[in-house]
């Protein structure tokens, strides 16, 4: 009986091994990306690219590894607005605002923004390099 004890303990330490190696790989990644994703970020006064950041999340079902902005414009940045939302999802017409002060004090008039998926982008660009980090290479 002593020996599948230390049998099942050796699968033990393997699982959790194997499951730290898979997490610092998945923190590699994510590293990758955001360093990327970082380069290809619009920078005005440099909040958004600065906001951008990484999680990893380790329990014993998964590794999850994720990218992203917590700004409330970051979607607005990186999906468009107006008549150039992905998708069709924004405003078809155009429309006019009001700066009250500041360097842009009146009215503009304006179709929108066109999106610049700098996270996307970075993913993509980053694919063979990623299977590379989690395969462990």
């Amino acid at each position: 009986m002593s020996e599948y004890t230390d049998f099942e303990a050796s699968v033990d330490n393997a699982t959790l091994e194997i499951i730290r190696r898979l997490g610092a790989n998945m923190e590699k990644a994510c590293l990758v990306v955001e360093r990327s994703a970082k380069q290809k970020c619009p920078v005005d006064q440099g909040t958004l690219r600065a906001d951008i950041h990484h999680t990893v999340e380790t329990s014993t079902e998964a590794v999850t590894g994720s990218v992203g902005n917590s700004l409330v414009y970051a979607p607005y940045v990186h999906e468009g607005t107006g008549i150039y939302a992905k998708n069709g999802r924004g405003r078809k017409t155009p429309w006019k605002f009001k700066a009250a002060s500041g360097k842009y004090k009146g009215w503009h008039t304006t179709k929108g923004q066109k999106p610049n998926p700098y996270l996307e982008d970075a993913k993509q660009e980053n694919l063979s390099k990623i299977s590379q980090i989690l395969a462990g290479e």
